[in-house]
C-alpha cells in the first residue's frame, strides 16, 4: 500500500511560493454555504487548514475554531498576518 499524501515539507514550500496567502483570504465556498447548519459558538477542528482562512472566518462568527496542518509554514502566515491587522 502507498500513501499518496504530501510530506508537509511539500505543503511548506507550497505557502512559502507566494508573497500572499496561497488560497486567499476568503474562506472555502463549500464551508460558507453549509455554515448555516453549524450550532452557535460551535466548537470545530479544521483539519488540514492551511494557512488558517477557514478557522479565522469561523472564529469571527463566534465559534472556537482549531485549525491545525502538517504545515508550520501555513499556519504561522495566518497567525503572522493576524497579529500585524491587531
Amino acid at each position: 500500500m502507498t500513501n499518496n499524501t504530501p510530506h508537509p515539507s511539500v505543503w511548506d514550500q507550497n505557502y512559502r511560493a507566494t508573497a500572499d496567502f496561497k488560497y486567499g483570504e476568503q474562506p472555502n465556498a463549500f464551508l460558507v454555504a453549509q455554515a448555516a447548519r453549524l450550532a452557535p459558538a460551535s466548537r470545530i477542528l479544521l483539519p488540514g487548514d492551511g494557512e488558517g482562512r477557514n478557522g479565522v472566518w469561523l472564529a469571527e462568527r463566534g465559534h472556537a475554531a482549531f485549525s491545525i496542518d502538517g504545515s508550520a509554514v501555513g499556519l504561522n502566515a495566518r497567525r503572522t498576518w493576524r497579529a500585524a491587522a491587531a
